[in-house]
């Protein structure tokens, strides 16, 4: 009689990934014009272009993860027999246990547009003798990106291999023969904490 029992087990856990593209806002073009003043005006203009972009990225996450695996192989009784030969052989119980478990992930890709490019145009014509014209342009930009995580990762991991606890017994008259197997036990968990990236 050949009892056999395997199991493997693998179990994955992955969190929530976050991605985004983000393009930050960008300058629009500037145009000014001073004309057709009359003579001893003061003229004063100012333009003050601003442009911010915020990116907030906020992950959490809470992974439990148990597994719990047995491989069992024998208990077998071959007893109370007579005049015949008795052999029991049992095969190996192999328990192999892989866990996965991811953290959380944030991804922000990001097209920088600092407003570098934009057009500013000023003119000034046509004013009355003894004038005076000022024109001030200023271009401004921030960018701000935050990224938080948080993780609580919990794993348990049972894992068991039995053979043997074979039995043969009062018997007559017959050679009797046991072969039991190996027990193994594999466990292997890989964790992976939680990620930020920015990706300029």
């Amino acid at each position: 009689m050949i009892k056999f029992n395997t199991r493997i087990v693998t179990a994955i856990a992955t969190a929530a990934v976050i991605m985004g593209s983000i393009a930050p806002a960008a300058f629009a073009d500037t145009t000014v014009t001073v004309v057709g003043n009359g003579a001893f005006t003061n003229n004063s203009v100012g333009v003050n272009n601003t442009s911010g972009t915020k990116i907030v990225q906020k992950n959490s996450s809470n992974i439990t993860t148990v597994v719990n695996s047995t491989a069992s192989t024998g208990g077998n009784n071959a007893s109370f027999n007579t005049g015949g030969d008795t052999s029991i052989h049992t095969g190996n119980a192999t328990s192999n246990v892989t866990v996965n478990v991811g953290g959380s992930s944030n991804t922000a890709t990001i097209t920088p547009t600092c407003g570098c490019n934009t057009t500013t145009n000023v003119t000034v014509a046509g004013n009355g003798d003894f004038s005076s014209t000022g024109v001030g342009v200023t271009n401004s930009n921030w960018f701000t990106v935050i990224q938080n995580n948080w993780s609580s990762i919990v794993t348990a991991v049972s894992s068991a291999a039995k053979t043997g606890h074979n039995t043969s017994s009062f018997n007559t008259g017959s050679t009797t023969n046991v072969t039991t197997g190996g027990g193994t036990s594999n466990v292997t968990v890989n964790v992976t904490g939680s990620s930020n990236t920015i990706n300029p």
